[in-house]
């Protein structure tokens, strides 16, 4: 029966990593207007939320020249969050449209109590979320919070 323990153990692992992704990611930035140079302070964040056995994500990256890329669901009509697969103790979402040349993965890492996100060419912030000029998503590294983020319902 012993035996038996050290496995048990390692079955319930990934689903405790995965309750810890939920939550509110979320940093201050200070945004400066390349036109006027005034700044002013913004927030930049990621809600993670778990439905069942769906993850969804919702937020907004802020950039330069208060350029901004909201997260969320890219259907037209549907202002909700996006949906994304639990793979490896990472989020992906990937969208392919062989005829325009998109192949957007974007992939939300955690590690330490941060969330971090990996858009490597560029595809999900230039095609699929229309992210302004002078905001990307590829890493960008948002730390953990105890509070709820911005607009959050919950």
């Amino acid at each position: 029966m012993i035996k038996f323990i050290p496995l048990t153990g390692l079955l319930f692992v990934g689903s405790t990593q995965a309750v810890a992704m939920e939550g509110c990611y979320l940093k201050s930035d200070e945004i400066t207007s390349l036109v006027s140079n005034e700044s002013e302070g913004k927030l930049t964040y990621i809600e993670v939320s778990k439905v069942a056995d769906d993850f969804f994500v919702d937020g907004v990256i802020q950039g330069g020249n208060f350029h901004v890329c909201h997260i969320g669901s890219p259907l037209e009509g549907d202002e909700g969050p996006l949906k994304m697969a639990y793979v490896d103790n990472t989020l992906v979402y990937s969208e392919d449209d062989p005829e325009y040349d998109i192949n957007c993965k974007l992939v939300f890492s955690f590690e330490g109590g941060k969330l971090t996100i990996s858009d490597t060419n560029a595809h999900c912030a230039r095609y699929i979320f229309s992210c302004g000029a002078h905001a990307g998503l590829d890493g960008v590294v948002l730390p953990k919070v105890e509070r709820k983020c911005p607009g959050s319902d919950a």
